[in-house]
């Protein structure tokens, strides 16, 4: 092998996007640079790239964060993703960006979210930590035979949901504000953690709805009450599921099932071919059951990681606690508000 085949080179990733030509960038949401950009017009992230190149042209490529703050020291491939596969030929490669990584954060953790990649698992010192749950479903077909896919119980709650006069529209920016305040009651009352802050979701629309890459479909009650809502955004000839929201009290009126099903009809408008509905923790065995009734094909998205002997892995105490005070219930909104803004950037 040719030593200069495994030369590892560095950039930032704002130089490496106008320098290098590098393949299949929009493979996937989270490799995307639209994504890219709403993650650090949001949380002022740093990306960079690491890349080797073979006759002049990048053949193996990674995105990584470098993670430093009070919680903990690591290298995220990347922070704020479900998952981000790297672009990688060979195990040769990823086990030079490994060393590369190694090297130059010498006292770092590195963490790594792999879907489809393969190739990082083969790499010696970088181990399996856990697993989730994802689904795709694939709708390249006619939207009957998309509809007939689903199971009976999908089917008969989108026909109750109808019957009961729930309405699903397009949404205006001027709704992203109803989203994002039932958005906020699930996290607090429901999970108990911070929502994302709103200029998350607004930096979202700038990046997404108004270049016609992406929706808010709202679900309304009879009486015009809005009682959930799906962030649908678009990357290649794909539809990505990205975030949900329902009022817990409406529930029997099937919003979810009425607003993916709206969703499908929404990636067939577009003649894309897939929806990505996310990843699912193991014990999520209602939301795992609800995308198994879209017919979607499930899969495993695989954690894996390594840390330097003797490194201190963060208890993040003081997280918890903020954690704990800003979702008590009888804390105000614009306090879980003002603790999102100033907390999430540390969660990368």
């Amino acid at each position: 092998m040719n030593p200069e085949d495994l030369k590892v080179k560095t950039l930032p990733l704002h130089r490496a996007l106008k320098e290098l030509d590098l393949p299949a960038l929009n493979r996937n949401l989270f490799s995307s640079p639209d994504w890219m950009s709403v993650i650090y017009k949001t949380y002022r992230t740093r990306l960079f790239i690491k890349y080797i190149e073979r006759e002049g042209k990048v053949a193996s490529y990674i995105l990584y964060a470098a993670v430093k703050n009070f919680l903990e020291w690591k290298i995220c491939i990347a922070s704020y993703c479900d998952y981000c596969d790297g672009y990688v030929q060979k195990v040769e490669d990823w086990q030079a960006f490994f060393d590369s990584l190694k090297e130059e954060y010498p006292q770092y953790r590195i963490a790594i979210r792999s879907l489809r990649d393969e190739i990082v698992r083969q790499v010696p010192g970088i181990n399996e930590l856990s697993r989730e749950r994802f689904h795709v479903l694939d709708v390249r077909d006619d939207t009957e035979k998309v509809w007939r896919r689903t199971t009976d119980s999908f089917r008969a709650a989108v026909r109750q949901s109808e019957r009961q006069g729930v309405v699903v529209k397009r949404c205006e920016k001027s709704e992203l504000k109803k989203f994002y305040d039932l958005h906020l009651q699930v996290r607090k009352y429901k999970h108990h953690v911070f929502p994302q802050p709103y200029r998350f979701f607004d930096i979202i629309w700038q990046e997404y709805m108004d270049q016609g890459k992406g929706a808010l479909l709202g679900a309304y009650d009879k009486d015009g009450v809005f009682i959930g809502g799906n962030i649908f955004l678009e990357c290649g000839n794909t539809l990505y599921y990205k975030f949900n929201t329902s009022l817990h009290t409406a529930l029997k009126l099937r919003p979810n099932n009425r607003l993916f099903w709206e969703g499908m009809k929404y990636a067939k408008e577009k003649n894309l071919g897939y929806i990505d509905l996310g990843s699912s923790g193991y014990d999520q065995k209602g939301l795992i059951l609800f995308k198994n009734q879209t017919g979607a094909k499930m899969m495993d998205i695989v954690h894996l990681g390594y840390h330097p002997d003797g490194y201190k892995f963060s208890e993040k105490r003081i997280l918890r606690f903020v954690t704990k005070i800003c979702t008590l219930p009888w804390m105000p909104d614009s306090v879980l508000r003002v603790g999102s803004h100033l907390m999430y950037p540390f969660l990368a």
